[in-house]
C-alpha cells in the first residue's frame, strides 16, 4: 500500500513553521540526516510502486533508522515489516512494534482514510481494540461522510463487548445507506451472539416489510427460524420465496436442505432437480449442489442410481465442460468404478492439458485400479504439458512402488528431496550442510519422512547397506520419525544387526500418539522375544492385537507372532489357538499350518 500523501511528500519536508523539521534552530546534521531521509524514502515509494518489495523494505528501513521523527517513512516501513514473514518479524512484540511505528503517522494525517482504517485493523488483530476503537472513532468525527467506517467500528466495539455501541454503529450506517440484507445479516449475527434471537426477529421481519416481494429477504428470515427450530415457519417462508420468484435457484436450494434434514428424501431430490434447472445458478453453482448432494448419497451409503439420474441433468446441460467430466470421474470413482472414472478424467484432460489437478486425478484412479504401469505412463505424458509438482512426482513414486520398481520410486523420492534440498543425496550419506538453513520444520519433516520411504524401496530391493543409510538419514533431520525408528528397528534385527539397538530405536517409536500403534507394538514386542524376554514379549503383543483387533492394523503376522511368544513361555494352547487365527487372515497357509500340526 503506498501512501496517499505520496502526491505532497515535497511539502512534508518544506522548512515551514508547521513541520517538526522547519525550525530554524535544526543543526547542520540534522537538516542533512533528513534531506537523506527523505532520498531513501522516496526511493522506497518508487521501488513499492514498481512492485520491488525487497528493495522498499531496504529504503523504508534505511529512512527510519536514520531520521526516527520522519512519520512516513516510519509508516512505510511497519506496513512491510507486516507483510515479511520472516519468523523474526512475526512475533507478538515485533508485530507491536510496527504497529507503534504507524501510529505517529496515523495521529499526524487523521484524516488519510485508507491508512488510518488499516492501522485500526492491525490493532484490532493485535488485541490493542482500544487503540483501534480511539481512531475509528476520530475519523468518523473528522470524515462522517465515509459510512464504511461505522462498519470497521462495530466490529471492534463487538469484539470489546461494548455490544450496545456496535448496534448503535450499526443502526446509524442504516439509517444513511438504507437496509439491506447483508447488513441486516450482520445485526442478526451479534443478536444471536448475544441469545436475543427476539431482537433478531425484529430485525429480519423489518428487513422484510421494507420490500416484501424481496424472496432474499424472505428465505434470511426462514434461515433465522431454522436457528430457532420453528420448523413450520421455515417451509413456509422458503415455499413464499419461492412462489414471488418461481425461477430464483437460491429458494429451492434452501427448500431442498430443509427436505434433507427432515429427511424426505423423494422432497430433497425433486428440489436438488429444480435446483439444477434454474437458470440464475450457473456451472459453479451447480457443481458445488451436485457435488454435496453426491457426497452424501456416498457417505449414507444410498442407492447411488438418484444420484446417476441427477447427474445426467447437469451433464446434459454441459457435456463438454471439463469441470462436469472431473465431477463425473470423482463420482465414478467414489462408487469404486475407476475404470469410468479413469475415461471420464481423460475426456477432462484432453480438453485442459495445462491442468496438473486433472493429471493427478487420472494417476490417482490408476492406482487405485492396480494399474500402476500406466500411472507411471501417465505421468510421462503429464510431464510433456506442465511443470510437475511435488504432488505428481509422489503419486509417479508411489506407483513405481507399488508396482515393485523400486529403482524408479527411489529417483522420484530422490527429486521430492531435491525440490526441498537441492544439494541432499537421494541415497548415500546425507551432512547437514547440504540442508537449506531457511528450511521449515514441516520441511524437514518432509525430507525425513522421503528417505524413510527410500530405505523401504532399498531394502525391498535387497539393498541393506543403502537402506539402513537412508533411515540413518531420516533420524539425523526428525530424530522422532516413529516409521524410520519402526522400520529400521524391525530390519535391523531380523537381518543379525544389533539387536540392542534396534530394541532402542523401537521403544523410541512407542511415545505420543504412537504408544499403541499395532505395528510398533509388534516390532518391540519381536525384538523382546528375539532377546528372550518372553514373558515381556507376550505383554506387549498381547496390547498390539487388542489394539488392531476390528480394525486395518489387524494381520496374519501379528497372530503369528504372538504365537511363537506364546510357545516359547510354555503355553502350547495358546499358541495354537493364535496360530489359527493367523491362519484365517493369511492365503500362504503352509508355514503357519506345519507350526500347528507340530504342536497339536
Amino acid at each position: 500500500m503506498v501512501l496517499a500523501m505520496m502526491g505532497i511528500i515535497t511539502g512534508i519536508y518544506a522548512l515551514d513553521a508547521s513541520g517538526r523539521g522547519g525550525k530554524a534552530s535544526a543543526s547542520k546534521v540534522e537538516r542533512q540526516n533528513r534531506e537523506k531521509a527523505r532520498y531513501y524514502y522516496l526511493e522506497g515509494l518508487r521501488h513499492q510502486v514498481e512492485g520491488r518489495h525487497a528493495e522498499a523494505y531496504e529504503n523504508f528501513k534505511h529512512a527510519n533508522r536514520i531520521d526516527p521523527a520522519f512519520p512516513e517513512a516510519a509508516y512505510s516501513f511497519a506496513q512491510l515489516r507486516l507483510a515479511n514473514s520472516v519468523d523474526t518479524l512475526t512475533s507478538r512484540a515485533e508485530l507491536a512494534r510496527s504497529l507503534t511505528l504507524m501510529r505517529p503517522y496515523v495521529d499526524n494525517f487523521p484524516e488519510d482514510y485508507d491508512e488510518v482504517i488499516y492501522y485500526g485493523y492491525v490493532a484490532a488483530r493485535l488485541d490493542s481494540l482500544q487503540e483501534s476503537i480511539r481512531v475509528y472513532e476520530r475519523t468518523d468525527s473528522l470524515l462522517p461522510m465515509r459510512t464504511a467506517t461505522l462498519l470497521h467500528l462495530s466490529d471492534v466495539y463487538f469484539a470489546a463487548r461494548e455490544d450496545e455501541k456496535g448496534l448503535a454503529a450499526l443502526d446509524r450506517y442504516e439509517k444513511i445507506e438504507g437496509k439491506s440484507p447483508n447488513l441486516t445479516l450482520k445485526k442478526i449475527s451479534y443478536l444471536i451472539n448475544r441469545s436475543d434471537t427476539a431482537a433478531a426477529l425484529r430485525e429480519v421481519t423489518s428487513l422484510v416489510e421494507s420490500n416484501p416481494r424481496e424472496p432474499a429477504y424472505l428465505l434470511l428470515k426462514g434461515n433465522l427460524f431454522q436457528l430457532t427450530e420453528n420448523r413450520d415457519s421455515v417451509e413456509a417462508y422458503f415455499k413464499k420465496a419461492e412462489e414471488i420468484a418461481p425461477g430464483y435457484g437460491a429458494a429451492k436450494l434452501a427448500l431442498a436442505d430443509f427436505y434433507r434434514q427432515e429427511g424426505d428424501s423423494a422432497a430433497y431430490d425433486a428440489k436438488t432437480y429444480e435446483a439444477l434447472l434454474a437458470e440464475d445458478f450457473g456451472l459453479e453453482e451447480k457443481s458445488a449442489l451436485l457435488s454435496e448432494y453426491l457426497q452424501k448419497l456416498i457417505y449414507d451409503k444410498s442407492n447411488t442410481k438418484r444420484g446417476d439420474y441427477l447427474f445426467s441433468v447437469l451433464e446434459t446441460q454441459y457435456p463438454f465442460e471439463p469441470e462436469v467430466l472431473d465431477l463425473a470421474a470423482r463420482y465414478s470413482a467414489a462408487k469404486g468404478d475407476f475404470a469410468k472414472a479413469i475415461e471420464k478424467i481423460g475426456y477432462a484432460i484432453d480438453l485442459d492439458l495445462d491442468n496438473d489437478v486433472y493429471w493427478g486425478q487420472k494417476m490417482s484412479y490408476l492406482i487405485s485400479d492396480d494399474r500402476w504401469k500406466e500411472a507411471v505412463a501417465t505421468y510421462d505424458e503429464a510431464v510433456k504439458h506442465v511443470d510437475p509438482g511435488m504432488g505428481l512426482r509422489m503419486l509417479c513414486a508411489s506407483a513405481a512402488q507399488i508396482g515393485e520398481d523400486y529403482e524408479l520410486a527411489i529417483k522420484m523420492y530422490g527429486e521430492l528431496i531435491n525440490q526441498l534440498a537441492p544439494l541432499a543425496k537421494p541415497t548415500g550419506k546425507l551432512e547437514l550442510a547440504d540442508i537449506p538453513k531457511q528450511i521449515s520444520l514441516d520441511g524437514l519433516e518432509q525430507i525425513s519422512n522421503l528417505y524413510t520411504t527410500i530405505g523401504d524401496c532399498s531394502y525391498n530391493s535387497g539393498k541393506l547397506e543403502q537402506a539402513f543409510q537412508s533411515y540413518e538419514n531420516a533420524l539425523l533431520l526428525d530424530p522422532e520419525n516413529a516409521m524410520a525408528l519402526n522400520n529400521y528397528a524391525y530390519f535391523m534385527v531380523e537381518n543379525g544387526g544389533d539387536i540392542v539397538k534396534a530394541a532402542d530405536l523401537s521403544k523410541r517409536s512407542l511415545s505420543g500418539e504412537n504408544e499403541d500403534n499395532p505395528t510398533f507394538l509388534d516390532t518391540y514386542a519381536w525384538i523382546l522375544y528375539k532377546q528372550g524376554k518372553y514373558e515381556e514379549a507376550v505383554g506387549y503383543q498381547k496390547r498390539a492385537i487388542e489394539k488392531s483387533e476390528g480394525s486395518a492394523s489387524e494381520s496374519s503376522e501379528l497372530w503369528d507372532h504372538y504365537g511363537d511368544m506364546l510357545l516359547a513361555t510354555g503355553d502350547k494352547k495358546g499358541a495354537v489357538e493364535a496360530w489359527k487365527k493367523a491362519l484365517d487372515l493369511t492365503e500362504d497357509k503352509k508355514a503357519i499350518t506345519k507350526k500347528i500340526n507340530e504342536n497339536k
